[in-house]
């Protein structure tokens, strides 16, 4: 009788133990969707984060490689002189060459629409251009009509290759703005979008595209579709039929001036972001970027977590379905249903402490995804406080304009002081864009080193050049009473030109904010460490305040800045660059005044 008591309360027990997993297994397949949910979707809210800062980087770095050509060609405006044709084709030889990675080359075209000089092309070959006539091109008659700046869309030229061409007009001034011709410069587009390409994030997977205002497709991954209109036949017939409404109504919308960022819903359910950035020039909105990027991150997170929902449900229903045979067994082996049960209930606890640690491990996951979202608008907000100081005096130099004229003056003089401070505001903003873009590639582990082998005696006197330039027109006073001494010598290495002299660039400058007078020495030398490898070691040495204890344990850190002037990212763009070359940057204070800055890379 007590054998038949304890049988059924074993089987009781038994049955309670299967409803309870059957319970935990529906619990858990509804938690663990949820959970896959939300992770899933903070997973689509971070690629939509990235594209949109990458959007915003990239139109930030085509106006950043557009903006030189566009400054050599207003110069070449203003200096063409027909008296002096050879002279002037040296000077468009030279901007040529310094614009060379992305422009073809610069055209001078006189009023009457003929060639009078090409960069780079010798006297004979100019010659035989000298007869066609390009009066009826866009780059030329829209700047004859309208005195002013010409940007083209996709253009095909006689050789089938789509152009940009942007142009300028050459103006008499000494006689009532006469036209007197242009200077063009034109841009290849496939060699633009493969830049443009290029500098999309490792963890952006996508595709860039470039498009007018008036919807012409200037640039996209088809080849075909360059020149081409959105809601033409031969871009329509390309896009899925299930998503064309949606599509053209976003394409329709990005062409407002304005920037966003959209899902679209493909076959099969998949997922992509496609974000959208104008792009302004001289204040006129003439482009629109896109990049798209696939929610594949999205995807196999969800994918995953699915799985790991089916193993846990298919682990407690496996348990459930043990514990049933072991019913039908406890009744001709009751002595040992305990022994039985007790172990089955262990194996139970072990399947649902597995199930709490995998839950834990999603909850750690989500807790990082909210930190790193946190990280992104903590670097945005600083840049956006960073941005507002040089923001202000043009704003304020902009209301004071604007108010002489809501007094009635019909024209307003504007003092050197104002014209300067406009400009060396805006240029400031123009670094600090183009720190900001170097800051984000190397937080997101994205510069890309583009070697070649140089002289590095060309690079350093090129930028006492440039820094002398600047002094000439913003501080003449600080030039006169500033020794800048370097020796020339011929050294070369195999780096990435740009960026060693953007480190430069940044070390000669910091050293001219802090010494207001005396002498800054730059010297070159090689030394040979215990491994036989050749380094290239450069200083640069200056006379002035030194630097200030407080900064110097974090001197190449962001923001690592007293000054009033800059922001601290120099440095650490500079520190960057050369730990990607594979070397060493250093500063220390001298023992009279000032302090001097080091830096070595392997020579090869």
């Amino acid at each position: 009788m007590l054998s038949i008591v304890l049988s059924r309360n074993n089987i009781f027990l038994l049955i309670l133990v299967i409803s309870v997993g059957i319970s935990l297994s529906i619990l858990s397949y509804h938690y663990s969707g949820l959970t896959a949910d939300q992770i899933g979707e903070i997973a689509s809210n971070d690629i939509r984060s990235n594209a949109i800062i990458e959007t915003d980087g990239l139109s930030k770095t085509l106006l950043h490689i557009i903006d030189p050509v566009s400054t050599n060609l207003e110069i070449l405006s203003k200096i063409v002189n027909y008296s002096n044709i050879g002279g002037t084709k040296i000077i468009m030889d030279a901007v040529q060459n310094s614009t060379r990675s992305l422009t073809e080359g610069y055209y001078w075209i006189n009023e009457n629409g003929r060639i009078v000089s090409i960069s780079n092309v010798n006297s004979s070959i100019i010659d035989s251009y000298s007869g066609i006539d390009l009066s009826n091109r866009e780059y030329f008659v829209i700047p004859k009509e309208t005195h002013a700046s010409y940007y083209s869309s996709a253009i095909e030229s006689i050789d089938k290759i789509p152009r940009l061409y942007i142009s300028f007009p050459v103006l008499e001034r000494s006689n009532g703005d006469v036209f007197k011709g242009v200077i063009v410069a034109s841009i290849k587009i496939h060699e633009l979008g493969r830049f443009l390409q290029s500098e999309l994030a490792p963890q952006v997977a996508g595709n860039v595209g470039l498009m007018d205002k008036n919807g012409i497709i200037i640039y996209g991954s088809n080849p075909s579709l360059i020149g081409k209109y959105y809601l033409g036949e031969e871009f329509q017939s390309l896009v899925p039929e299930e998503i064309r409404g949606p599509y053209n109504s976003l394409l329709a919308r990005s062409l407002q001036g304005s920037a966003g960022a959209e899902d679209l819903i493909l076959f099969g359910g998949n997922k992509t972001t496609l974000t959208y950035q104008p792009v302004f020039i001289g204040g006129k909105y003439l482009w629109t970027l896109f990049v798209s990027s696939p929610h594949q991150l999205a995807a196999e997170v969800g994918i995953l977590i699915n799985n790991q929902k089916n193993f846990s449900t298919l682990m407690i229903l496996i348990i459930g379905a043990v514990a049933l045979g072991i019913a039908f067994l406890i009744l001709s082996w009751n002595k040992r249903l305990e022994s039985a049960v007790s172990a089955r209930t262990i194996e139970l606890k072990d399947a649902n402490n597995s199930l709490v640690k995998y839950n834990k491990l999603l909850e750690s996951a989500n807790e990082k995804l909210s930190i790193h979202d946190k990280m992104q608008k903590e670097f945005i907000n600083i840049a956006a406080h960073e941005l507002r100081t040089p923001i202000m005096p043009i704003l304020g130099d902009a209301i004071y304009l604007e108010k002489q004229f809501e007094e009635g003056k019909k024209e307003v003089k504007v003092d050197r002081e104002q014209v300067s401070s406009i400009i060396r505001n805006a240029k400031r903003l123009r670094r600090l864009a183009s720190d900001i873009l170097d800051i984000t590639k190397i937080e997101s582990q994205s510069l890309k080193l583009n070697k070649e082998r140089f002289n590095l005696n060309d690079i350093i006197l090129s930028t006492i050049s440039d820094i002398k330039a600047q002094l000439l027109s913003s501080n003449p006073e600080q030039l006169e009473n500033l020794i800048i001494g370097y020796e020339p010598k011929d050294v070369f290495v195999f780096a990435d030109k740009n960026r060693i002299t953007q480190v430069i660039f940044n070390l000669l400058s910091n050293s001219i904010k802090f010494t207001e007078k005396g002498s800054i020495d730059i010297m070159v030398k090689i030394e040979n460490d215990s491994t036989g490898t050749n380094y290239v070691v450069v200083s640069i040495s200056d006379t002035g305040q030194g630097i200030d204890k407080d900064i110097l344990p974090r001197l190449f850190t962001k923001f690592a800045s007293k000054s009033f002037e800059g922001t601290g990212l120099g440095l650490f763009i500079s520190k960057s660059i050369i730990h990607s070359h594979g070397g060493k940057i250093w500063a220390v204070n001298n023992l009279d005044l000032g302090a001097t800055f080091y830096f070595k890379i392997p020579q090869q």
